[in-house]
């Protein structure tokens, strides 16, 4: 196992992309992508040599009761890939991520985004669905590094 799914990905990817809010989730996002591929290499290398290369699909349930589908694929830790999806597109995804659009804006708009990334996966409001039986244990693993990364307060 040398990678971490898409959980990390997302995580690192909305600490970059503090934002304010705007009608257009999508935009939002989309505007900070080429900045995070400029800082993904201040990530320490034993976190990007775990990254690995992931196809997610973030659907996000917006305020006025839509769905706003994002497809985001990662090589070597970057995004090369992010853009609008329709449900019934079959990406071929390795990560589901699934919210709502108070979660995303709250971790965008956080001075902990990371905390606040893992307390809304604590609380149901961030569901990460791994596809497939080795990202299924990679990510039970990371997830238990998570909350020890909690407890000992690194989060």
């Amino acid at each position: 196992m040398n990678k971490i799914p898409g959980v990390f990905i997302v995580a690192i990817l909305l600490l970059i992309l503090v934002q304010p809010a705007s009608a257009d989730i999508f935009n939002d996002l989309d505007l900070k992508v080429n900045e995070y591929n400029e800082l993904s290499d201040q990530v320490p290398s034993f976190l990007n040599s775990l990254l690995g290369n992931e196809v997610i699909q973030l659907v996000i349930e917006m305020n006025d009761g839509n769905e706003t589908q994002i497809k985001a694929i990662t090589e070597d830790s970057k995004v090369t890939t992010f853009e609008k999806m329709d449900e019934e597109d079959d990406i071929g995804a390795t990560v589901l991520v699934g919210t709502n659009e108070d979660t995303v804006y709250a971790v965008l708009g956080s001075e902990e985004p990371l905390k606040t990334f893992v307390d809304a996966m604590d609380t149901g409001n961030i569901v990460v669905e791994p596809i497939g039986f080795s990202n299924t244990v990679t990510f039970t693993i990371a997830n238990v590094m998570l909350k020890v990364s909690k407890i000992l307060g690194f989060i």
